[in-house]
């Protein structure tokens, strides 16, 4: 059994439960869609990971969990868990808990937000715990898109604002305290806001195997706009 585990952290693709932000410009079957597609690249991006054990968390009940995964078409390499917790801090920390105990040396955790970071980020994440005790991938909203650990940092999950544009450095603020040595990754963005759409689309129109059902998806919505735009149908 691989010493590493990497794990997606998910939700069900509802509409109007996912990628909430995006409904200014979007319906919200259209916003579940494009969650749905950063799920299927970012899973597809984990299993090409090397000398890990994938895992896929959901927050859901099990046997929805269970009907995501089959829906994924995830193969028998993958584990299927539920996330728990009251906060993102608490589900963290109770994951990286549970991993450790069940004897990983190294848990690398992804969202689902930036599936352009390609499986060789993410092996880079785990290759940098030989040498720090954590890895980041800071975003430009002031949060990560990635985190990794070779020991358990409780400090590095409490007293945080989740969801605030303070999450970064307020955890890279809670490591120095806790003197754990830590690492990151290159600077990156997520996909939440209207405006990220547009960055995404050109992103993926130039390199669309980074997150091709994304890049299908999002060419699909903007042909979609350019179609109303000059029949008005």
């Amino acid at each position: 059994m691989s010493r590493n585990a990497l794990l997606v952290f998910a939700k069900l693709p509802e509409p109007g439960r996912v990628k909430t932000r995006l409904l200014a410009a979007l319906t919200p079957q259209q916003a579940a869609d494009i969650y749905g597609a950063c799920l299927e690249d970012t899973v597809r991006q984990v299993a090409r990971v090397p000398g890990c054990r994938p895992r896929l968390h959901v927050a859901a009940p099990r046997d929805r969990a269970q009907q995501l995964a089959t829906t994924l078409q995830l193969d028998r390499r993958w584990r299927i868990g539920l996330q728990r917790g009251r906060d993102l801090g608490e589900r963290f920390h109770l994951a990286f808990e549970g991993l450790f105990r069940e004897g990983y040396e190294k848990v690398v955790i992804v969202g689902t937000d930036t599936p352009w970071m390609g499986s060789e980020r993410i092996s880079r994440a785990v290759e940098l715990l030989n040498a720090a005790d954590v890895v980041l991938g800071p975003s430009a909203d002031g949060g990560y898109y990635l985190i990794g650990s070779r020991r358990l940092v409780p400090q590095m999950f409490r007293a945080i604002a989740w969801g605030t544009s303070q999450v970064f450095g307020m955890t890279i603020g809670a490591l120095k305290k806790a003197r754990a040595s830590y690492c990151l990754l290159p600077r990156d963005f997520d996909l939440d806001r209207p405006e990220d759409l547009e960055r995404a689309g050109d992103l993926l129109r130039r390199s669309p195997h980074r997150a091709p059902a994304l890049a299908r998806l999002l060419a699909n919505l903007r042909d979609s706009r350019l179609k109303y735009a000059v029949t008005g149908l």
